[in-house]
């Protein structure tokens, strides 16, 4: 399987690179708003001047070389996608379809069916879904004292789906093997949107269970495919508690990528230095981490992280194509 990312060895993140396969849909001369809007990304350089603290711990945390973990028993593909927005991009062929929210756009019931359906139709036995902050009907929250949000999500037809919402379950793919899945939709707040919680509140710790295999979950992370400040630091630490084989998740359209943890020496000082900002003696203590982690045989990877939202660019005008894992 060559889009099998089982094989790899090392994180595959790449910021601010395009991904092949993108599909340019504005192409007209661009002007005042446009210029603005499709101005280039910071370089390299202008990455390291605004934090480099930040910016060299991340370059040796990712410099080491890493053994993907390898399946326990009977192989299984899952096909991550997330961050669709209407669109219906091809598909590759798994065992597993998980769609990690914002299947819509502007949130209609309309937009939802439409992509509901065309799920539906995918060959995939498993299918599991999460929402996004798009994804306004699915929200219960936002109803107030009008009905009819009610009865719209009365209408909607999942189908073979299996829609998670701050909720776990037990799957059973082809080959009988058995995946413990938890999902949730929430995502720290930005707008009027759904799902949102306080920025810097703590609603993961008591909320995910122990033994799950595979978390989904619709916003990252912190420090993790997350553009190093976007993501939740209680989530993160839900990682380190649960330690998933696989963790799925999209909504930071630029953090598309591939990332594995070893929650290790060299991992907790990395993070330590992303969230407190930077600092001499976190990278010290990071650079000391690597070192320690350098002169030691590579280990095999204990989860992998995935972000791939499918619509990208800084116009969102990018379609990127959704990978297969092994697990």
């Amino acid at each position: 399987m060559s889009g099998d990312l089982a094989i790899k060895a090392k994180c595959t993140r790449k910021p601010y690179v395009g991904f092949e396969g993108a599909i340019p849909l504005f192409a007209k001369q661009r002007t005042g708003l446009g210029e603005l809007l499709h101005r280039p990304r910071p370089g390299t350089w202008k990455q390291f001047l605004a934090q480099p603290s930040i910016f060299l711990a991340r370059k040796l945390y990712t410099w080491r070389q890493t053994i993907p973990a390898q399946p326990l028993v009977d192989p299984v593909s899952v096909v991550c996608v997330s961050d669709t927005h209407n669109s219906q991009p091809p598909l590759p062929a798994g065992d597993v379809l998980i769609h990690a929210g914002d299947l819509t756009q502007s949130g209609s019931l309309r937009e939802l069916q439409a992509t509901l359906i065309w799920l539906q139709a995918q060959p995939h036995p498993v299918k599991i879904v999460v929402a996004g902050n798009h994804d306004l009907p699915l929200d219960a929250s936002r109803d107030g004292a009008e009905s009819k949000p009610a009865l719209e999500r009365k209408q909607i037809d999942w189908g073979d789906i299996i829609y998670l919402e701050n909720a776990a379950t037990t799957v059973t793919c082809p080959n009988g093997r058995r995946l413990r899945v938890y999902g949730s939709p929430l995502s720290a707040r930005h707008g009027n949107w759904a799902f949102q919680f306080p920025r810097g509140e703590d609603v993961w710790t008591e909320m995910v269970p122990w033994g799950i295999d595979v978390l989904v979950t619709h916003g990252p992370p912190r420090a993790h495919l997350d553009l190093l400040r976007l993501g939740c630091e209680h989530l993160l630490a839900t990682l380190w508690r649960v330690r998933p084989r696989l963790h799925v998740f999209g909504h930071i359209h630029d953090g598309t990528g591939t990332e594995w943890l070893q929650f290790d020496e060299l991992q907790t000082a990395y993070e330590r230095t992303v969230l407190s900002g930077g600092g001499i003696w976190n990278l010290a203590r990071t650079v000391w981490g690597a070192l320690r982690t350098f002169w030691r045989p590579a280990a095999e990877a204990r989860c992998l992280l995935v972000n791939f939202a499918v619509v990208g660019g800084l116009r969102d005008d990018e379609r990127r194509r959704p990978i297969r894992v092994v697990l």
